[in-house]
């Protein structure tokens, strides 16, 4: 995630983020918790992100979408709701591939990313403001994203600022949803870095050099010279000269077969549970906040989802 956003983006690119991005979830009005009693531990945390998306994260997203979609209709533009897209390879995998049945199916995932991509580009809203006249365009922008990058600031946990509007109809669909859009948009965005963060450290353990040494070690032996499994992926799905498709399966196979032997599969989920649960209290304030405010707009997307327009 980038440290600074100063610039302002096209409007095509701000209706392709709008239109793609998987939403953050947080926010609400609520009082914080009173804290746990005297000398009791307080309870654990939930995981910083689940690995993959889940039926409340597809609810939130779609309330957002409708919200957006009714906000700029009022300001005489169209926007189709965009569904969330499905999680990609890194997501599902984010340190070793690691199911062979998923593997032998996808490769590395190649052809999920095509996918990906052209489901992108046959985005409506991509079409629609692509064929916009340049003035209306730059009002389209204004309306969707507010006049500029200001209004909300939050510090990221491995340095740098955030910025972004507090106007516009991005923020008012969720400052809707959410309630308070200053408390989710710094809660989420500070517990949306620490995955990057998270996996920084479970890669620079210790425990997890070792094992991958064992498990560079293995794919030598089947003729595969990789320092790193992220290094096997990005020649795979290299977008200049990527695999063909037996090959892709047959590196994403020896990956797998390599992470058990080498047990860099189990010492990845390891390590990634242990130093998740140390950033989760590290930056408590922020975890507990996300979870209770997104807790607290479901039933508010519930309710919005449930509004059937009338003709």
């Amino acid at each position: 995630m980038p440290r600074h956003s100063h610039a302002r983006r096209s409007l095509l690119t701000a209706a392709m983020a709008v239109a793609c991005a998987t939403i953050a979830l947080s926010v609400t009005v609520l009082s914080p918790p009173d804290g746990p009693p005297a000398g009791e531990r307080p309870p654990p945390l939930r995981p910083l992100s689940p690995r993959v998306t889940t039926a409340d994260d597809r609810l939130l997203h779609d309330a957002e979408q409708r919200l957006l979609r009714d906000c700029m209709g009022r300001q005489g533009f169209t926007y189709r709701v965009f569904p969330i897209g499905d999680d990609p390879e890194s997501t599902l995998f984010p340190y070793v591939v690691d199911d062979a049945a998923w593997a032998r199916r996808h490769g590395y995932g190649a052809e999920l990313r095509r996918q990906r991509q052209a489901l992108a580009k046959s985005d409506p809203n991509r079409a629609y403001f692509a064929a916009l006249p340049a003035d209306r365009r730059a009002t389209a922008l204004v309306t969707a994203n507010g006049p500029s990058p200001d209004g909300l600031t939050v510090r990221l946990p491995g340095g740098g600022t955030m910025r972004r509007s507090d106007r516009g109809c991005v923020a008012e669909a969720q400052r809707r949803l959410y309630g308070d859009l200053g408390s989710w948009f710094r809660s989420s965005t500070r517990v949306g870095t620490l995955q990057q963060i998270l996996r920084s450290r479970v890669v620079a353990d210790t425990g997890y050099q070792k094992s991958l040494g064992v498990w560079r070690r293995c794919m030598g032996r089947t003729g595969y010279a990789f320092a790193t499994p992220a290094a096997a992926r990005a020649a795979a799905l290299s977008p200049v000269r990527p695999l063909p498709k037996d090959r892709e399966i047959g590196l994403a196979l020896a990956e797998v077969r390599c992470a058990e032997e080498s047990a860099l599969s189990g010492t990845a989920r390891r390590l990634d549970a242990h130093h998740d649960r140390l950033l989760a209290e590290e930056y408590r304030a922020d975890v507990e906040t996300r979870d209770r405010l997104r807790a607290a707009a479901l039933p508010r997307a519930r309710r919005i989802l449930s509004h059937v327009p009338q003709a």
